[in-house]
């Protein structure tokens, strides 16, 4: 039997697994050298059989150092009958040196006394799908895109949306521009009702205050997979593009808006900003009179967005004042005014309901009568 071909004695013809577009391979359980392997297999592992057979290679050897132990504990699973077949993705380190990825299927195969003899190893070359799966995430790295997919469905007869939904479009919701949100959550909230998609420019801020433009597009899909409907789509940086079309707005003011959007927490003096860039108070307040919303009602809008993450952020010793007064706002009960206009609750409240778990917190927000 040692000097059989292993092909022989599990009954399949050479021919016939040459002939295969995909990789296989049997293994010895006891020592784990590589008994059999097809065409394909040694094309993807880059040994010839007779160099697998006689060499005395084992398949850890041939698998990159890196993704061993990953494989030495699915294998030690499966010989210790925990698991009857197992299946990862891993890289080969070929003869040349150079690198493929493979998706292995591992099953045993017993011999006539029912004793696991040997291994029989599914080898898929997946490497092409990797490199554009690379490419891809460096692409959307790069260009500000990112990706989501939400579970949502709403209840037709009422056309309310279950707490599951609320709680995931608050999160999505969470770092859009106090000016933009309320228009994408109407556009989200239509497309959901009518299952259909919604297309949004708005503006969203960062962690530390910088506001970027992008580009929301979604649509509902319905999976029979889990019965459910998913609203899936993308967010894509459009900061670019709405500066070009803002081009006609002059440079000290663009460099005015730039200046509140980092600096949002500090005082701002629009004579100060006005002197700093080199134009008059005066033409700073017209711009905004034109724009329909005046440069104080701005700075104080882009200051209770940050206040409201902070509220849902809150660490142990936050408080509404103390989240005030880091916010700029002087006076808590002005704070608190301006923000339920807003948010439609008060401080307090959001401070509260961010304590409450997902479920529970969109809850309360369903049953808030300020809503």
């Amino acid at each position: 039997m040692p000097g059989k071909d292993i092909a022989e004695i599990i009954a399949i013809p050479r021919l016939f697994l040459d002939s295969l577009g995909i990789g296989i391979s049997v293994v010895d359980s006891a020592t784990g050298h590589i008994r059999f392997a097809n065409a394909e297999c040694c094309r993807i592992v880059g040994y010839t059989l007779e160099q697998l057979r006689t060499g005395g290679l084992t398949f850890f050897e041939l698998t990159h150092p890196e993704d061993r132990e990953r494989n030495r504990l699915q294998h030690e699973r499966l010989l210790a009958g925990e698991v009857a077949t197992y299946q990862l993705d891993k890289r080969y380190l070929r003869q040349d040196g150079s690198v493929v990825w493979a998706r292995v299927i591992v099953n045993p195969i017993q011999d006539a006394a029912d004793n696991v003899r040997w291994f029989c190893a599914v080898v898929e070359d997946i490497t092409a799908t990797r490199i554009l799966e690379e490419q891809l995430a460096a692409a959307e790295k790069l260009a500000g895109l990112s990706t989501f997919n939400l579970i949502v469905e709403a209840d037709d007869s009422k056309g309310e949306f279950p707490p599951t939904s609320l709680s995931s479009l608050s999160g999505m919701l969470c770092h859009v521009h106090p000016e933009d949100r309320n228009g994408l959550e109407q556009a989200i909230h239509r497309a959901i009702s009518k299952r259909t998609g919604y297309t949004r420019d708005y503006r969203v801020l960062g962690e530390d205050g910088t506001m970027r433009w992008v580009r929301g597009m979604g649509t509902c899909v319905y999976s029979p997979s889990d019965g459910r409907t998913h609203l899936v789509g993308s967010t894509i940086d459009v900061t670019a593009d709405h500066l070009a079309r803002d081009s006609d707005i002059p440079m000290p003011i663009r460099r005015i808006l730039e200046h509140i959007e980092s600096n949002w927490s500090q005082k701002i003096s629009i004579e100060q900003l006005a002197t700093r860039y080199g134009v008059s108070p005066r033409t700073v307040y017209q711009h905004f009179a034109k724009s329909g919303i005046s440069l104080a009602e701005k700075i104080k809008l882009t200051r209770l967005q940050h206040a409201r993450r902070m509220l849902y952020d809150a660490k142990a010793g936050d408080t509404v004042t103390s989240i005030a007064l880091r916010c700029g706002f002087s006076n808590p009960g002005h704070f608190a005014r301006e923000y339920r206009k807003i948010y439609g609750e008060t401080p307090s409240e959001s401070l509260r309901r961010a304590s409450l778990p997902p479920v529970a917190r969109s809850e309360a927000a369903s049953a808030s009568p300020s809503r």
